[in-house]
């Protein structure tokens, strides 16, 4: 019986590059960094001799965000649109999203479109969203609460 949720995970190119991404950009804490081989990694993703160095943050509330670079298997890039099956996003929710917009357009997060809002049929807006892009093309959507 499930539980509760745990992380989410992205794979990456460059584990050190997203770190200072999430970090310096997005604003997470890295809580701890990984590396294994051997036959734990190789069994349980199906790659012999498998080889990884992953990381986890931490923004709260006990979901952790998992970032994963495999050194062996090295993988390619699948290119994922936000409507194709199998592409996944990971939601955040934001104090203020046009400001966090302006901070981090600057600062290389890639965003489609500005925050957009939504209302409800008496016109009262009940959230603005948007979504954006990593440095390795995962999708991310900001939200904010009215």
């Amino acid at each position: 019986m499930l539980k509760s949720f745990f992380h989410t995970g992205f794979i990456v190119k460059d584990l050190d590059a997203a770190i200072a991404f999430y970090t310096d950009v997005m604003g997470l804490t890295l809580a701890m960094r990984t590396e294994r081989s051997g036959a734990f990694p190789s069994a349980l993703l199906g790659y012999p001799d498998a080889h990884i160095k992953g990381a986890f943050f931490e923004l709260g509330e006990g979901h952790q965000l998992e970032l994963i670079q495999y050194l062996n298997p090295a993988g390619g890039f699948a290119d994922f649109d936000k409507n194709d099956v199998r592409a996944a996003h990971l939601a955040f929710f934001v104090a203020d999203i046009d400001a966090f917009y302006e901070a981090t357009r600057a600062r290389g997060l890639a965003y489609g479109v500005p925050p957009v809002a939504m209302y409800d049929d008496d016109g009262n807006m009940l959230r603005k969203a948007a979504y954006c892009q990593d440095p390795d093309g995962n999708w991310l959507e900001l939200v904010e609460l009215f």
